[in-house]
């Protein structure tokens, strides 16, 4: 009796040392998820300042005036356009 006592106060031991490791573990994972998940929010946010960022530089008024400030490059004149039609 004795001996079947002891080695049930081990198996319980051994038990409550895994519920402890694997609550450790949980708490790990769930600390890494919330860091990743706000690196994802930072990327996101980012993307979305690069966006605006390449929308506010590709606008057609901005490609104007650098066309005509910087390459000297101005619209045709109406006497300038020729028509062609097709055949």
């Amino acid at each position: 009796m004795r001996r079947s006592t002891i080695i049930l106060v081990a198996l319980i031991t051994l038990t409550l040392f895994g519920i402890v490791a694997a609550r450790e573990n949980s708490r790990a994972q769930f600390i890494h998820l919330q860091a990743l998940q706000n690196h994802i929010f930072s990327l996101n946010n980012r993307w979305g300042q690069l966006q605006l960022e390449q929308a506010t530089l590709a606008s057609d008024t901005r490609v104007g005036d650098i066309a005509h400030q910087k390459l000297g490059l101005e619209a045709p004149k109406n006497s300038q356009i020729v028509m062609v039609k097709a055949q």
